[in-house]
């Protein structure tokens, strides 16, 4: 893989994320807002045990809190 293949895979799996934990606030009927959406993937990144995986949602969540 290429430095191109694996920031479009960095960049999806992180929009997988976000997805996932919008499913989520959703499902529990919780108000889709930037923090909301940031407190969930932070909360995750405490969850998971993988270094990498964590990397990415601490992105993930900068990502959703910056705007960009």
């Amino acid at each position: 893989m290429d430095r191109d293949e694996h920031a479009d895979d960095r960049m999806a799996f992180m929009a997988g994320e976000v997805g996932c934990v919008v499913f989520e606030l959703v499902y529990n009927g919780i108000e889709i807002t930037k923090d909301n959406i940031v407190g969930m993937l932070e909360g995750k990144r405490k969850a998971v045990g993988n270094v990498i995986h964590k990397g990415l949602l601490r992105d993930a969540a900068e990502f959703v809190r910056k705007g960009q």
